[in-house]
């Protein structure tokens, strides 16, 4: 009898490691890699105003899959398919747009491998706290996934062809990763959003537009308190903010000489201190920045590199440089926000006094803030020559 249980048992296990019971062949899934959304005018619904979006959703398209009159898109390399299909869609939620896929294309939309979420501004500025409902609840959805704000038209920024990748919303994705990992940009996914938002922090999102050869660039990026666009940021003034978030990464730091000539130092790893003192009702904080760099290029004149007191005299300038330009950065951005876009509620807990203000009153906080800036920049290493510009080259 115990023979015939074993074998029972054995066939049982062969049935179940055959193969997936909820196997779907991948012509048969519509895999989105991308989503745009905008503002349209709003609907009247039952006498009420309801708010309309512009839908764009990308799909990947399988080899040889054709994507009928609904295809928007670039040739794939050398294989004359498309590489992706675009559905544009006029819906009062992303649930109900996405489900309209089904009938536009007899395949079931799966979200599992979103790489980007796009908005427009008119939807940035008046707020996506509808469309992050979706983005939260939906299972599917991945923290990883990056969010941007695009500059203009949305239908552009969907088809515009990229040289190493055939899909437009992956090329966005893989451009906005690239960007923050190597220019100092702090990171912009859903879930630093998410973050945010539960924190009631500001928070930021890159701001991708395309230039005037039709070719996408990031140089910027848009501000945001809870679910609304409030302003913008210039590229320096994101890498000041990335080193007082203590977010320093491999970046180049560009210190001027004469006549638009530079040094460029590549940062080789660094890390931002707060030092934090409330002075009688005044709180101050003092940001404690170490760095290691290297240089990569020098265009100044008659540096005598061979020498290291000269080598001291340059760190203790660009430090001094570096100290400048973070300081008149957060005055800037202090006076414009009167908000912490530097993190410090996360980042003083250690301190309570100072966390229960900004907690309680973080404009009355930033308004009375103090502040002040003690850089510490080292070059270990000058690369494979110590000669630099002869003064007699200066035109």
């Amino acid at each position: 009898m115990l023979w015939f249980h074993g074998l029972v048992v054995a066939v049982l296990l062969g049935m179940v490691m055959a193969g997936c019971w909820d196997y779907r062949e991948l012509e048969d899934r519509a895999l989105i890699v991308g989503l745009g959304i905008d503002e349209l005018p709003p609907a009247r619904y039952q006498g009420k105003e309801m708010r309309m979006y512009q839908l764009i959703v990308q799909v990947v398209e399988p080899t040889g899959q054709s994507g009928g009159p609904t295809q928007g898109g670039m040739i794939g390399r050398g294989q004359g398919t498309k590489g992706y299909t675009n559905f544009t869609i006029e819906t009062p939620s992303i649930a109900e747009g996405i489900d309209r896929i089904i009938t536009r294309s007899d395949r079931i939309p799966n979200l599992a491998h979103l790489q980007l979420i796009g908005m427009g501004e008119k939807v940035a500025k008046k707020g996506f706290n509808e469309l992050y409902d979706f983005f939260t609840r939906f299972p599917q959805m991945r923290r990883k996934t990056e969010m941007v704000v695009f500059s203009g038209s949305l239908p552009p920024f969907f088809t515009t062809q990229s040289i190493t990748e055939p899909t437009p919303a992956l090329h966005i994705a893989q451009l906005t990763d690239s960007v923050t990992e190597t220019l100092m940009i702090p990171d912009t996914n859903l879930g630093v959003v998410s973050k945010n938002i539960r924190g009631k922090t500001p928070y930021l999102m890159l701001l991708v537009a395309l230039d005037d050869k039709k070719e996408i660039v990031i140089n910027r990026a848009a501000v945001f308190e809870g679910f609304k666009m409030v302003g913008t940021l210039s590229r320096s003034q994101l890498t000041d903010l990335s080193i007082l978030h203590d977010e320093i990464q491999r970046g180049i730091l560009h210190f001027p000489c004469y006549g638009g000539k530079q040094a460029a130092l590549q940062v080789l790893r660094g890390k931002t201190r707060l030092k934090p003192d409330m002075r009688g009702n005044t709180p101050h904080v003092t940001f404690d920045i170490q760095m290691e760099t290297e240089l990569v290029e020098y265009q100044c004149l008659g540096a005598a590199m061979d020498k290291p007191e000269n080598i001291k005299r340059l760190e203790r300038s660009y430090s001094a440089i570096l100290s400048r330009r973070l300081q008149r950065t957060m005055e800037e951005l202090v006076k414009k926000y009167h908000s912490d876009l530097f993190r410090l509620t996360t980042r003083l807990k250690k301190d309570p006094a100072m966390y229960r203000e900004i907690r309680q009153r973080p404009k009355e906080f930033f308004q009375r803030l103090t502040f002040d800036m003690r850089v510490s920049l080292k070059i270990r290493n000058l690369g494979n020559t110590l000669e630099t510009p002869s003064r007699s080259l200066r035109p």
